[in-house]
């Protein structure tokens, strides 16, 4: 017992007192990732995206059209043209990021004659999440306008009254529901994946320090303990303030920025809980084969980019090719990416117990490796210190 408490005492002065980053590192980097990225995207979505207007027709027509896009919130419709070449000018200067809607000649003449009319929508490339925003909103709009525009001629044709013409223009009215996030907000969507991440390399770093750095120290209590215990130990700190990293970066998105946490508490307990041990192992492992802090810091932040964008958080796995979604499925964080949002929009998924169950498997596999390789890095560095 003397030597258990001796760890549990030595690791947390380390962790608060003696190397400060390292408490930062692991209680701190999941909340700081949170914050950042929860002001950055405080709007959640998109909107008011620049938007040149080049009205050609100069028609009631295109300037009802017109008005429908400068007065909607998904654009900010306050530049006007009245060429083509206007539109080029505008993307090359002021347009970057932003979009223009084109009117051309006999806008309102093919309309009263029933020709099928045409306006063109340019949006940029360079930021898909503008590209598809426009897109969108554009489509929303012209179909509104398409429904209203078709009522009145319908009406005017055959004299009918306006319900009975927009039954027969739109005999099945199309509507859609987006489950779990209806606004498409990219907070909601985003930002919980990257407090994961974050969290994941705090607990990378912590666990290597507690290994590799030079003014760590195990007292005579702990030498009397058998090499698992010692580890066990040793790891349960990890492993705890881990758990109250994923805890405090939940309670600070649920209640300062408002985000989804659904889900039991023994659901999360679960999921995180698996998912930390699983890297405390696996961390201690590299830790105790590289040479120092610095290389392990390397092979870490090497390893988190490709880790959150192969989990699937952002672009699914399905369509990934089949040898990277074995690469993908190498990574801890994948069983944990999706589990987790599904977790957190929707209160539940569907192989939340089956992830669960493989990370806390590939933990307990790595646990007596881990704890091998550590205490033999402890008696060599003992041995080292002895011949001094």
């Amino acid at each position: 017992m003397k030597g258990i408490l001796s760890i549990l005492w030595n690791e947390i002065h380390l962790i608060f007192f003696r190397d400060i980053r390292r408490g930062i590192l692991l209680i701190c980097a999941a909340s700081a990732y949170l914050l950042l990225f929860s002001w950055l995207y405080t709007w959640g979505i998109v909107n008011h995206i620049p938007l040149l207007i080049v009205d050609q027709d100069q028609s009631s027509y295109s300037r009802n059209l017109s008005e429908k896009f400068a007065t909607s919130d998904a654009f900010d419709g306050k530049y006007w043209g009245s060429e083509l070449t206007d539109v080029e000018d505008f993307f090359q200067t002021e347009g970057r990021h932003s979009a223009a809607l084109v009117i051309p000649k006999g806008f309102a003449k093919n309309i009263q004659h029933e020709r099928q009319s045409q306006v063109l929508v340019i949006a940029d490339g360079s930021n898909i999440i503008i590209s598809s925003n426009t897109n969108i909103a554009a489509f929303d709009i012209i179909q509104a306008f398409n429904q209203e525009i078709g009522e009145k001629l319908i009406a005017r044709d055959v004299s009918q009254v306006p319900y009975l013409a927009e039954r027969r223009l739109s005999p099945v009215r199309f509507s859609y529901r987006v489950l779990g996030n209806p606004e498409l907000d990219y907070m909601r969507f985003f930002v919980f994946g990257l407090a994961l991440i974050a969290m994941q390399q705090g607990i990378l770093l912590a666990v290597s320090a507690s290994i590799l750095w030079p003014k760590n120290h195990v007292t005579e209590a702990e030498w009397a303990l058998s090499p698992w215990k010692r580890w066990l130990v040793k790891s349960f700190v990890y492993w705890f303030f881990g758990m109250m990293s994923y805890i405090l970066f939940l309670e600070i998105g649920k209640h300062f920025f408002y985000l989804p946490v659904n889900g039991t508490w023994r659901e999360h307990l679960l999921l995180a809980g698996s998912f930390i041990f699983c890297l405390v192992q696996l961390g201690a492992l590299l830790a105790c084969v590289v040479k120092d802090e610095l290389l392990f810091s390397r092979l870490s932040v090497s390893y988190t980019v490709p880790a959150f964008i192969l989990s699937g958080f952002t672009w699914p796995l399905p369509p990934m090719p089949d040898w990277v979604q074995f690469l993908a499925h190498l990574s801890p964080y994948t069983y944990v990416a999706e589990a987790a949002r599904n977790l957190y929009i929707y209160g539940s998924y569907y192989q939340l117990e089956r992830n669960s169950a493989l990370l806390l498997a590939v933990g307990l596999l790595a646990f007596p490796l881990a704890s091998h390789l550590y205490s033999k890095r402890l008696a060599l560095k003992k041995e080292v210190i002895n011949k001094i």
